[in-house]
């Protein structure tokens, strides 16, 4: 046709859209500095202490392990996570994965602006899953 012309290819660089003070937050948490933390995870919100993701490992094979049943398959289940804390070892020559974040003892907002606690529990987030972040809760949190 003769009205269509052809539109050049725009040069846009690529950006990680992972947000770089949420990652540097996590790293810390994940050195042992975990501080609290109010998250918005796929439009709802969690507030909670942002732990290591060895913490967060550890305390679910502790966690597997307490279950009644047999304990060759509770083992068996368990070490995977055993093996997770690994992948969290701080050491010199090792790179701890930054796509995890982990909240001890969360909170979730309700619809009447309430919030539902759950203690004793940690949970695991992609960090590309969270849009939005502030340091520190709501007191009823």
């Amino acid at each position: 046709m003769e009205n269509q012309r052809e539109v050049p290819a725009a040069i846009t660089p690529t950006i990680s859209t992972q947000d770089s003070a949420l990652s540097h937050l996590v790293s810390c948490a994940n050195l042992g500095a975990g501080m609290v933390v109010t998250l918005v995870v796929d439009g709802q919100v969690v507030a909670g202490e942002l732990v290591s993701g060895q913490e967060y490992a550890l305390f679910t094979a502790k966690a597997i392990r307490s279950v009644p049943g047999d304990e060759s398959v509770t083992n068996s289940i368990a070490r995977f996570f055993d093996d997770l804390a690994e992948d969290y070892r701080v050491d010199d020559d090792h790179v701890i994965p930054l796509n995890y974040l982990h909240i001890k003892d969360p909170s979730w907002m309700t619809g009447n602006a309430g919030w539902t606690s759950v203690k004793g529990t940690i949970l695991r987030v992609h960090i590309a899953k969270v849009s939005g972040f502030s340091l520190g809760k709501a007191k009823n949190a």
